[in-house]
């Protein structure tokens, strides 16, 4: 995401983004009783060298069993850290990391493209600092059907259930566990926090870390008008309106809401182009150039999915830390603050902490120390 469009544009991809979170209610709903075990690899790989993070010792490329969106049992894939040296004597704790936006068509998968200079930094030194990292390309990503993009349920189901996979693959991973997270990550480990009590009890889960999670989208939406023709053009909308489609056959029909251009980038959004490419192929560009959605349009297909774009407000049973960088353009500081302040009032152990002057893409290595001593506070 780049953080210098002017941020009343952007929080409307907060809004939007809430489009591609899918109507129900919140629920950590397992595979079927008759379905392989959650968490089972059913194909693993080394990966690449050139894919490998900081202080790693062995890496892997992993397809495991998971719960879709719809409850119903699914494969997904991910990528196994184990850092260097000798592991604890109970061994390595995991830091299961849910990553931020990177497109959805399935060559961009972390797994398959690798990282930012900035994601393998702060994870390098995760792995550094003695924890074993899992991440999660979340369902549709790397593996056939289509990547969920911001939806809660399913990024949660993944990054559970890929701790489950690494203990397999990997022996030296204890059952100690943490869910950290940036941006669509953040919302994917916060909804992973609020059902992993029930969904995974044989793992010991510690806490969650999120930075920039993506929230309160039912005021951000009363708040903005989506799709104003003359506004600079969002490249988030490229992958969602994929999304839609694919959980709503029959409802919601992607190309009658988009122009000829606009339908050519989305296909590549879906085939080919990962979220920089869009950037800049849109890049001067207004919603006019690509989309035709109206505002009734837009406020009808908006209900459909609000009900699943919140982060869920519930009962925690581990701590908490959510960090916000007041110059986000992305996330709104605000939002940020209340999701905090509502899971507090909720009764949960939350740790709030706000960094001035710093952007979203900032906000990781801003971070950084804060993040390694909540995590070293809960696991030691």
């Amino acid at each position: 995401m780049t953080p210098t469009i002017p941020r009343i544009r952007l929080l409307v991809l907060i809004a939007l983004a809430a489009i591609a979170l899918l109507a129900g209610g919140f629920s950590a709903q397992p595979a079927t009783a008759s379905s392989a075990p959650l968490g089972k690899p059913v194909k693993i790989e080394q990966l690449p060298a050139a894919l490998w993070l900081p202080n790693t010792a062995k890496a892997y490329r992993v397809h495991y069993v998971s719960t879709g969106q719809n409850g119903k049992q699914t494969v997904v894939s991910g990528a196994v850290f184990i850092p260097t040296g000798k592991a604890p004597k109970k061994g390595w704790p995991v830091v299961s990391w849910g990553h931020g936006t990177v497109g959805i068509a399935d060559n961009c998968a972390n797994s398959i493209a690798g990282r930012s200079a900035r994601d393998t930094n702060y994870l390098g030194a995760l792995l550094g600092a003695g924890y074993a990292v899992v991440s999660s390309d979340y369902e549709g990503f790397g593996t056939p059907g289509t990547h969920l993009y911001l939806y809660g349920k399913s990024e949660g189901y993944g990054i559970i259930d890929m701790v489950r996979a690494a203990r397999k693959v990997d022996s030296s991973l204890s059952r100690t566990w943490l869910a950290v997270g940036q941006s669509q990550g953040a919302q994917g480990v916060l909804f992973a926090g609020a059902m992993e009590h029930k969904y995974a009890p044989e793992l010991d889960f510690r806490g969650t870390i999120a930075t920039a999670p993506p929230t309160q989208f039912r005021d951000t939406i009363a708040s903005y008008t989506a799709f104003g023709p003359a506004a600079p053009v969002i490249p988030n909308f490229f992958l969602v309106f994929p999304v839609v489609e694919a959980a709503h056959p029959g409802k919601f029909e992607a190309d009658d809401y988009v122009t000829p251009a606009g339908k050519e980038l989305m296909t590549r959004a879906e085939q080919t182009d990962c979220y920089t490419a869009l950037a800049v192929a849109s890049a001067g560009k207004t919603n006019g150039d690509y989309f035709d959605v109206s505002l009734g349009e837009y406020q009808k297909v908006a209900e459909l999915f609000i009900p699943n774009a919140e982060i869920p407000i519930v009962k925690h049973h581990e701590p908490l830390f959510i960090a916000q960088g007041t110059l986000d353009t992305v996330v709104s500081p605000e939002a940020a603050e209340l999701t905090a302040d509502r899971l507090r009032a909720k009764g949960n152990d939350v740790t709030f902490k706000s960094y001035p002057g710093v952007d979203h893409l900032g906000l990781m290595p801003a971070a950084l120390q804060d993040v390694l001593a909540f995590a070293d506070d809960l696991v030691h």
